[in-house]
């Protein structure tokens, strides 16, 4: 139906948005268990205090994000 490969996010894995190449976002957490979209919490590299949730979807399309090693 989708030709979207299934990817798995992990805790620690690592992003940065596609407009803001030099700002990481390490995966911290699970979001919310009672949304019926899966999210997780993302904390800013070297600044843990900055804390995002998002959705799952939005850290696997490439126009928002982008997985880093």
């Amino acid at each position: 139906m989708f030709n979207r490969k299934l990817q798995k996010i992990e805790i620690g894995d690592r992003f940065v948005k596609a407009d803001d190449l030099k700002t990481v976002w390490v995966v911290s957490g699970r979001g919310s268990s009672v949304v019926p979209i899966p999210h997780f919490q993302v904390v800013r590299e070297g600044y843990e205090s900055r804390v995002r949730t998002l959705a799952e979807q939005v850290l696997l399309d490439p126009q928002y994000y982008v997985r880093v090693k």
